[in-house]
């Protein structure tokens, strides 16, 4: 009996992205996730979010995480964890660099350091209804992405715009999603 040996480049099996896209290319139904983040109040603007599942092709897989969202001292918080600007910043750097490191991992890049640093400036005006004119989301949203490894600038240039045009959360921020809010009032 022969063991066939599992070829990896940063830490990621090409020959399983490979799979993954000829059954989602085969069956739309593979391609369909459904991810839900419980959020409850601690104190004060102390939250702690749980993750426990996601979905895949309708079927449940189990996970368990759970983190705490704080606001700093100086915004009222008690710097227990990171502000949800700071989470929305790092969804978002840690998509885009998921999908940079796939993407050269398919093309036999290896790499040595990818890092990615986002800000988002906002104004409080919008957020405490002093300036209507003021929104209370991000005034401006930069990233810088840093990589070294074996590739050519030009051939990391084509990759990040890959990953640029692929990410889900960069696409989630850049463009209107539909939302349905609902409030449910207990007694």
């Amino acid at each position: 009996m022969t063991t066939q040996q599992v070829q990896t480049i940063n830490g990621i099996v090409p020959s399983e992205l490979q799979e993954l896209i000829e059954a989602v290319s085969q069956d739309a139904t593979q391609g369909q996730l459904a991810f839900q983040a419980t959020t409850s109040w601690v104190d004060g603007a102390r939250s702690v979010t749980h993750v426990k599942s996601f979905d895949w092709a309708g079927k449940p897989y189990t996970r368990d995480f759970t983190w705490t969202i704080d606001e700093p001292e100086e915004l009222g918080g008690t710097n227990m964890g990171p502000n949800p600007q700071e989470v929305l910043l790092s969804a978002l750097n840690a998509c885009i660099l998921a999908t940079f490191v796939d993407l050269c991992s398919m093309q036999a890049i290896e790499l040595e350091k990818v890092e990615i640093t986002s800000t988002g400036k906002l104004d409080l005006r919008g957020f405490l209804k002093l300036d209507e004119t003021v929104s209370p989301g991000y005034q401006d949203l930069h990233w810088t992405l840093k990589v070294k490894g074996n590739a050519t600038p030009e051939q990391f240039q084509q990759v990040y715009e890959a990953a640029i045009s692929a990410s889900p959360n960069l696409w989630n921020l850049a463009n209107p999603v539909p939302i349905r809010p609902e409030l449910q009032v207990e007694v």
